[in-house]
């Protein structure tokens, strides 16, 4: 596998981990409206949200298709090492530690996003209600 395929992925992780800072930042904005009980500025905020996380998707599906236009040794090792597999040559690791920082902030996100779901729905939360 190339530098270049492995240099592209870098930096289409590194950009989605840079829409999912944003993502993560207004997640907190809306939990300190939640806690200040500004249910308007919480709606707005959540609204607001829905666009960066449609970036985050489509990002990801581009990035999807990319591997998928690799040939197929290529394309089954870069989905690997999308998934978290450990670098096997010093080309591979700054494309690891960008997808694991990665998965560290969404990691972040998610639980932030749970916690903030659980708060303003109570047991009508997707995480009550559709995931325990």
């Amino acid at each position: 596998m190339g530098m270049l395929e492995l240099e592209e992925l870098r930096k289409r992780k590194k950009d989605e981990v840079v829409k999912l800072i944003e993502v993560a930042d207004v997640t907190r904005q809306v939990a300190e409206a939640v806690e200040r009980n500004d249910a308007v500025a919480a709606q707005m905020l959540l609204n607001e949200r829905e666009q960066p996380v449609r970036a985050l998707k489509e990002m990801e599906e581009e990035l999807r298709a990319y591997i998928v236009e690799q040939p197929e040794a290529e394309a089954i090792r870069l989905n690997e090492l999308m998934r978290g597999a450990e670098a096997e040559t010093d080309e591979e690791k700054p494309l690891v530690e960008q997808v694991a920082q990665f998965r560290r902030l969404l990691a972040s996100v998610q639980a932030m996003d749970e916690q903030l779901s659980v708060r303003m729905g109570g047991n009508q939360s997707y995480y009550k209600k559709f995931r325990k």
